[in-house]
């Protein structure tokens, strides 16, 4: 299996769990392809970003998600997603994005990216990704994704 190429701005000092603030880009190659299970009720490059997720911060910390709708454009799918961790007084929100080739050459190809944008009291959040949204410049409203699914999927061998 080809390990994906990935960009780092602060990285961690462990190796293994994105940092306060941190940013991390990632580009699987068409050899990455994993398809989401039968079950899971959205797009197949929503399950990769939350792979990616599952690799960089311990489940445990993952409170809850929000996606936008994916736009397709010009054979490429981009979406975007807000994930929200706890942290030591507030949760640490993180706006995830991911562009999956969908036609041509580079079908299955995706980038991946989850970046920290900021901390904000729980009862915050609504405003956080409403923000989130208009600075994504998405079509459609939020929606909260069911992580139970996520959750029980072992992700080692996955990528």
């Amino acid at each position: 299996m080809t390990a994906p190429d990935s960009i780092r701005d602060n990285p961690p000092a462990d190796g293994m769990v994105l940092p306060p603030g941190g940013r991390i880009v990632v580009t699987e190659p068409r050899a990455e392809v994993v398809e989401p299970p039968a079950q899971w009720p959205h797009g197949a490059g929503l399950w990769r970003l939350l792979r990616l997720v599952a690799r960089e911060m311990p489940r445990d910390e993952v409170m809850r998600a929000w996606a936008f709708p994916g736009v397709v454009r010009e054979g490429r799918e981009y979406g975007v997603a807000v994930i929200t961790r706890r942290g030591q007084t507030r949760e640490r929100v993180y706006r995830a994005r991911y562009v999956l080739h969908v036609k041509g050459q580079d079908r299955g190809r995706a980038t991946l990216e989850l970046e920290e944008t900021a901390e904000a009291p729980a009862e915050l959040l609504p405003r956080v990704i409403e923000g989130v949204g208009r600075r994504a410049d998405e079509a459609g409203e939020a929606f909260e994704l069911d992580l139970g699914l996520w959750r029980g999927t072992d992700f080692q061998g996955a990528g």
